[in-house]
């Protein structure tokens, strides 16, 4: 028999998964003490290596109590199972390698970026497919589908600008810009969009009306950079309108 540190060392289980899978009646020691120490066996190892191989297949620990409860195994069922959710946790490592290269990209592109801007940028590009489905409620399809052509997920260049120009709203903001002197960077925003959509986005009656979802949208801005925004694009809008 082993003690149950001489029993971790040998199966390179710690002690403390040891105690838990006891715990969860996974693998109970074949012998207590009297004082209370665990002590196990050979066989042990082997209900061991099962319980550590269908982990490795992705088998919850709760599954796996279900199926050392078994005689049998008719397994085929729940290996199809397995195989699906680990095909679905393989699309999401690749778009995360795909979201850490362009992040990366980003980052090269911008030696020195706000952590509020940068998280909002990041979170935005995670919720765009939820984005657009919830601007279609309030716009044509035609042109949300235009606006997220141009600002596509992981568009380093786009987002190096967009990035440069919450950078001088900011600034604009701290240092009571002129109207002229901000909307000469508003202007530089809207010049990311074709001029035709820009246009088509003037002309639309809920543009300024709508309340953004916070959990779909991040904003780089806080609650009064965002107010004073609102109030000098308010103003800017209604100049071209005039025009």
């Amino acid at each position: 028999m082993y003690p149950i540190g001489q029993f971790s060392k040998k199966t390179g289980v710690s002690i403390r998964t040891l105690r838990y899978y006891d715990e969860m009646n996974l693998l109970k020691p074949s012998y207590i003490s009297e004082t209370g120490r665990r002590f196990y066996e050979n066989e042990d190892i082997i209900t061991l290596q099962k319980i550590t191989e269908l982990k490795t297949l992705g088998f919850s620990l709760k599954d796996i109590q279900q199926l050392m409860r078994q005689s049998q195994w008719d397994i085929t069922e729940s290996l199809e199972y397995q195989k699906e959710k680990l095909l679905h946790k393989l699309v999401d490592i690749k778009k995360n390698i795909e979201l850490l290269e362009y992040t990366i990209s980003l980052a090269q592109s911008n030696q020195v970026i706000e952590p509020e801007i940068f998280i909002a940028l990041i979170q935005n590009n995670l919720h765009m497919e939820s984005q657009q489905r919830w601007l279609k409620g309030y716009f044509p399809n035609e042109i949300v589908d235009e606006i997220y052509a141009v600002s596509n997920s992981h568009n380093v260049r786009y987002d190096a600008q967009l990035i440069k120009i919450i950078n001088q709203l900011k600034i604009a903001y701290k240092n009571q810009f002129t109207d002229t002197e901000v909307h000469t960077i508003l202007k530089e925003f809207f010049s990311l969009l074709p001029l035709e959509l820009f246009n088509r986005l003037l002309t639309e009656p809920k543009l300024m009306e709508i309340q953004v979802d916070r959990m779909l949208f991040s904003s780089p801005f806080s609650k009064q950079e965002e107010e004073w925004l609102i109030e000098k694009l308010e103003y800017m809008l209604k100049e071209y309108k005039t025009k």
